[in-house]
């Protein structure tokens, strides 16, 4: 009997710190979890804890030191034809083409550290690829689609630099650098290379589905032709503040848009007289398939012309491969 008692109180000893053991232990085991979440969060990449923008990420390039980086569009005829291969020039440009064609860049690129990456990269383009015959009265696009509709050329090599930051709350990208242009369309009229400046932000107001900003931008153009001809279509410097919108539906999809105004242009025949170039707006569908791909169906009219035949359609692709 008192060996039996000893046994049961030996036992319900052992159960009594082991609950006890258990209950103690409770605490530690949620702080090591709190721990380990925090340590994870730490971890998160800090261009991604300044740079939230789901277009701004997918189009600086992944989170690797060095990755891969494809932007791909696909510049439409009118929205009446959008499968045409002229393609109303609503901007006035003449650092553009006139017809419609598929277009883009393979970029390397090369983080020197987390906020600052060089960038070493050729533009892709093939114009008019879904046409045999074109309609349009401008001379030039109809020398441009002769001598190059249907070829996919690697052209326009490039070197540039990024920095992401954010200021103030302003989610901020600066990049600068150098074009060389190899494109024919281009070369043709004298286009030599270029020094190109742009600071594209963005403001969420701490958090909101609302965003705004704008994209200023200045291009410098040099020419290797002093042909009267080509004077006009010469855009010697390019510079515009263009303010933008986004409006977060879920994860997957954004409504944004940019509007194309305070754009101004001169040309080699004048450089002293700088002209507005017509205002215009791009509205299109962000979707971000992950943190690495964003899609943007858009299009894109002029003020002044509010016509369907005057308004664009395009598509653009930005993915990071690796």
């Amino acid at each position: 009997m008192n060996r039996l008692l000893t046994v049961t109180i030996m036992l319900t000893m052992t159960i009594g710190n082991n609950v006890l053991a258990q209950e103690e232990d409770a605490p530690n085991e949620n702080r090591s979890t709190t721990e380990i979440q925090g340590k994870a969060s730490d971890a998160q990449d800090k261009a991604d804890k300044l740079i939230t923008n789901r277009r701004f990420r997918a189009q600086t390039g992944s989170l690797s030191k060095l990755s891969m980086n494809m932007s791909m569009s696909y510049n439409g005829g009118s929205l009446a034809k959008p499968l045409a291969a002229d393609r109303p020039n609503i901007a006035n440009a003449g650092d553009t083409t006139s017809i419609s064609g598929i277009n883009g860049t393979v970029n390397a690129s090369y983080r020197l550290d987390k906020l600052n990456r060089l960038n070493l990269g050729t533009g892709l383009q093939m114009l008019a690829p879904f046409n045999d015959t074109i309609e349009t009265d401008d001379q030039r696009a109809e020398r441009e689609f002769e001598e190059n509709k249907g070829d996919l050329d690697a052209s326009n090599p490039y070197l540039s630099y990024t920095h992401m930051n954010r200021f103030f709350d302003v989610q901020t990208v600066f990049t600068g650098g150098m074009t060389q242009y190899t494109a024919s369309n281009l070369t043709d009229v004298g286009y030599q290379n270029s020094a190109d400046f742009s600071l594209n932000t963005m403001y969420d107001f701490g958090g909101s589905a609302f965003s705004l900003g704008a994209l200023v931008l200045y291009n410098r153009y040099f020419f290797d032709k002093d042909v009267e001809e080509f004077l006009a279509f010469q855009n010697r410097d390019v510079f515009g503040f263009l303010p933008q919108a986004e409006y977060v539906i879920n994860d997957m999809f954004n409504l944004r848009t940019i509007i194309r105004s305070n754009w101004y242009q001169n040309t080699v025949a004048d450089v002293n007289d700088y002209e507005q170039r017509p205002i215009t707006q791009s509205v299109g569908l962000g979707i971000s398939l992950n943190r690495d791909v964003f899609l943007y169906p858009n299009i894109q009219f002029a003020y002044e012309n509010l016509q369907a035949e005057n308004t664009n359609v395009g598509f653009t692709a930005n993915i990071n491969m690796f």
